[in-house]
């Protein structure tokens, strides 16, 4: 298997766990965000700990400081996405937060030094028109009308944008197994108050219902971590976008949701403008060589 066909087969095995674990999250809607999300991390410290005491996976911390703001941005970028999708619904919060490969393709630009070609920056800003027509469908059909968990999403979208461009960062130095525990371990101490302050009594099928977040999500993590080895941040991001593909149509057949007219004019042109961005980065790829293997 090819360098690249490995880094998409991984990507797109991430899209799967992630797109489960985001109906896990809504499935539980009585616990809080900042639970959901520490549970996410402690499973993880506990699942990569486990592997690295016998020896399965190795450990060793070199940009110590690249990783701890990777773990920073990345644990908020958790915390946000779980919010909107308690507030916005499985189908509409993705939307939303799979938005990012808008904010990792300028980001990557500056932090990567990343060409990006002028037709990306039309599709960008195609994908900016879809956030809008999303935010303000429910609203009073101007921008007066975006509420509170709007700005959160896209606030989460930006921050999830700025994490993935980090991991993409970090393989210069470090590998996928200490990169995703900087994110776990640092989003475990970010997390552990506000979770114990807003902790409430549930049941034993919420708390396995936690602990299985936390183990699809740290699949779906490792796959996508150790996929952006392979391909660059802007194809590897962009092939997440299939996540909201998914969660559009469980939100719709599981959760009974519903878009007005003008949400799915925006929820499809953010979607279509990210599967155009695929496909462009793959055709300047195979020109330019840029889908080759980055170690």
């Amino acid at each position: 298997m090819s360098a690249n066909s490995k880094g998409i087969f991984l990507t797109l095995g991430s899209v799967v766990f992630f797109a489960l674990m985001a109906v896990l999250v809504k499935a539980i809607p009585n616990v809080s965000s900042y639970q959901t999300t520490f549970f996410r991390f402690a499973v993880g410290v506990g699942i990569i700990g486990i592997l690295a005491l016998f020896g399965v996976v190795k450990l060793s911390f070199n940009d110590r400081k690249g990783l701890f703001y990777r773990g920073f941005v990345g644990g908020i970028a958790v915390y946000l996405f779980y919010l909107a999708i308690l507030k916005l619904g499985v189908g509409k919060g993705s939307v939303y937060i799979y938005s990012y490969p808008i904010f990792a393709t300028i980001f990557s630009m500056f932090m990567l030094k990343e060409k990006v070609e002028p037709i990306k920056f039309l599709i960008i800003g195609i994908s900016f028109i879809g956030l809008i027509l999303l935010s303000v469908g429910e609203g009073k059909g101007s921008l007066s009308g975006i509420g509170f968990y709007e700005l959160v999403a896209i606030a989460g979208s930006v921050t999830t944008g700025l994490a993935v461009v980090y991991v993409k960062k970090l393989h210069d130095s470090d590998n996928s197994m200490a990169i995703f525990f900087s994110q776990c371990i640092v989003g475990f101490w970010l997390f552990i108050v506000p979770s114990g302050a807003t902790q409430s009594k549930g049941s034993l099928v919420e708390l396995l219902l936690l602990v299985l977040v936390g183990i699809v999500a740290t699949i779906g993590q490792l796959f996508m971590t150790e996929g952006y080895k392979y391909v660059n941040v802007a194809t590897g991001s962009l092939l997440q976008s299939l996540v909201p593909v998914f969660n559009l149509i469980s939100g719709w057949l599981i959760f009974k949701e519903k878009f007005n007219t003008t949400e799915i004019i925006g929820a499809l042109t953010i979607v279509g403008s990210c599967f155009v961005l695929v496909f462009v980065n793959f055709r300047i790829g195979k020109k330019t060589r840029i889908l080759k293997i980055v170690e």
